[in-house]
């Protein structure tokens, strides 16, 4: 049977916080056709505001995207994590 992880189940076993694994989520719906938001899997949720469940196979692809990424403040999830800038620094 396929073991269902919630999101503090997948982030200790990916090796980040709960808080990225939002902010990867966050990019996705942001920029639904980057190709690197098209590696992160689907999750399982009853309601909007329930919880999220991952397949156990899956921590495999998060762990192939938390790889994938560039790294940084300039990186490519800079348009969800830096939310705000410096004055007079463009973004």
């Amino acid at each position: 049977m396929n073991k269902k992880l919630n999101v503090t189940e997948v982030a200790v076993l990916v090796g980040c916080s709960v808080q990225t694994i939002n902010y990867w989520y966050l990019f996705k719906r942001k920029e639904p056709n980057n190709k690197l938001a098209q590696m992160l899997p689907e999750y399982t949720q009853e309601g909007a505001r329930q919880t999220r469940y991952w397949n156990e196979e899956d921590i495999f692809r998060l762990v192939m995207f938390k790889n994938s990424i560039p790294k940084g403040r300039n990186g490519i999830l800079g348009s969800v994590t830096q939310k705000y800038s410096r004055k007079g620094e463009k973004r």
